[in-house]
């Protein structure tokens, strides 16, 4: 049974609001749900765009098509299976229902936030008041915090731009002194022969202040393409990063919940 998941909100990329009021009830391990809002737009910076000469006709261009997929972080009536919104005041708490102090938060079909703390927080008038905390391991190296994975297909088969997009920071914590810094690295990738290969990767310091980073790669058609976001770690302290959006543009997503959440 196929089942085509309506988005709640109309979203124009990089310009998404938080859509929905919260229930004053708790929302725990309900059937989860992603945002993905159909979209097409032409690309008219990417490269094979047109010919000089007038003698022939120009490739066609490079057409972005698909939708954009949004983790819905502070939606309560969306959260994944085992976490539970509980409702203070114009806002509540995010955590795992049974407790833990962190826990992944999986929407299935590759969609997913890593390391997920119980110190997350839904603010109901003021986006950003919210909060999304994620508790890395204490580990050298970057360790994934988030991902989206879609499906990448053409009316015409022609290659696609998909784009990702994460907006974040790091926050000051103790006992660490001064302001914080660290870094994170941006992947989008395709499965070739059954492994996953960048396709485009960047790497970014960022600091305590919020900020919006993306990452875009032309893809072939007929393909599963996921964006992926990596923090920094140190072996000798948890680091904590908040975020606000996970979003990945032109690729197309059908989350099949009756089948392990699949891309059809």
């Amino acid at each position: 049974m196929k089942t085509l998941i309506q988005g709640l909100c109309t979203l124009l990329f990089l310009g998404a609001t938080a859509c929905g009021a919260p229930s004053s009830t708790d929302v725990s391990d309900t059937g989860a749900s992603l945002d993905t809002t159909e979209q097409q737009a032409r690309c008219e910076t990417c490269p094979g765009g047109g010919g000089g000469g007038g003698e022939e006709d120009p490739p066609p261009p490079i057409v972005v098509h698909g939708y954009e997929i949004d983790l819905p972080l502070f939606r309560p009536s969306m959260l994944p299976a085992g976490w539970c919104y509980v409702y203070v005041e114009a806002g509540g708490h995010i955590w795992p229902c049974n407790g833990a102090g962190k826990a992944t938060m999986d929407w299935l079909g590759g969609n997913t936030v890593f390391h997920a703390s119980r110190d997350s927080w839904y603010q109901e008038e003021i986006f950003y008041y919210s909060r999304l905390m994620t508790q890395l391991p204490a580990t050298d190296g970057f360790v994934p915090m988030a991902q989206t994975m879609g499906y990448y297909s053409h009316p015409q088969n022609l290659p696609g731009l998909v784009r990702g997009s994460v907006e974040l920071l790091v926050p000051n914590q103790w006992p660490l002194p001064g302001t914080a810094t660290s870094e994170i690295t941006l992947a989008l990738q395709v499965q070739e022969n059954g492994a996953w290969v960048n396709k485009a990767t960047s790497h970014v310091a960022i600091t305590n202040l919020r900020q919006m980073h993306e990452l875009q790669a032309v893809v072939y058609p007929n393909q599963e393409v996921r964006f992926v976001v990596s923090g920094k770690g140190r072996a000798d302290h948890e680091m904590r990063y908040l975020l606000w959006k996970v979003r990945m543009f032109g690729a197309q997503c059908y989350p099949d919940f009756a089948n392990g959440g699949a891309c059809l």
